[in-house]
């Protein structure tokens, strides 16, 4: 092919016909601008073609993470209220608003107390995808900002988690320090006047009362969280 239109070329010089050997050299110049944008067309669609099925591949894995973070968060909810609830016992004893109960049953619920757990949230889709820099791929606005904001959604939460490690620290090495608690009989741990020494303590009530309420203001940002992951798992049930 490229020998017979080269022939043409040479045929039309020879006979001088300038004219047309212009006409036919635009008209090449044309064919060839054609067939580079074809090319280019057709890699276009090859990438587009492969970044969708990347895309795809993202928001199933996506979708995954959230799935597990949903399971993950109603784990963190249901640790919490248990802390909260069982510190609410105690204080609701210590003001006579319960009946008394058995020693054995009153340290369960002050050791309760002191449980401390964090939202271990999956995250691997989200760094794969920011450290692979194609986060541009991700056509819906909602998903892609999600992604780019994982951590920083992240971030109220973990600095109450901050506060409620801390409060856990405090309260744990009180009772250390106050309570037999290598004993193994409930009653040589706590007893009658170890018990009226704890309800008349200034510092063991703060430290309680943060054991009730740092877990509810926790699990506000907890729910909030798991509202969004939601949310956001609809949003790419209706992607994929």
């Amino acid at each position: 092919m490229i020998k017979f239109f080269r022939k043409i070329r040479q045929r039309l010089l020879a006979d001088s016909k300038f004219s047309k050997y212009m006409l036919y050299a635009f008209g090449e110049i044309i064919l060839v601008v054609i067939g580079i944008l074809i090319a280019l067309q057709i890699n276009n669609w090859n990438e587009s073609r492969k970044n969708a099925h990347k895309e795809n591949q993202y928001l199933e894995s996506f979708k995954n993470d959230l799935l597990a973070n949903i399971k993950e968060l109603e784990r963190v909810i249901e640790k919490t209220e248990l802390t909260s609830m069982n510190a609410d016992t105690v204080i609701r004893l210590r003001n006579n608003d319960i009946q008394d109960m058995p020693f054995g049953k009153l340290i369960s619920h002050i050791m309760r107390g002191s449980g401390f757990t964090v939202y271990a949230s999956l995250d691997g889709t989200v760094q794969d995808i920011m450290g692979s820099g194609m986060l541009d791929i991700i056509q819906n606005d909602s998903i892609r900002l999600a992604i780019g904001s994982w951590h920083g959604n992240l971030k109220i939460i973990r600095e109450w988690e901050k506060i409620e490690k801390k409060s856990t620290d405090n309260y744990v090495e009180f009772l250390t320090e106050h309570i037999d608690l290598y004993k193994e009989d409930p009653s040589l741990i706590l007893t009658e006047e170890r018990k009226e020494f704890l309800f008349n303590n200034r510092i063991f009530l703060n430290h309680l009362a943060d054991r009730k309420y740092l877990p509810l203001f926790l699990n506000e940002e907890y729910t909030n969280e798991l509202q969004r992951l939601q949310g956001l798992v609809k949003l790419l049930e209706k992607e994929l």
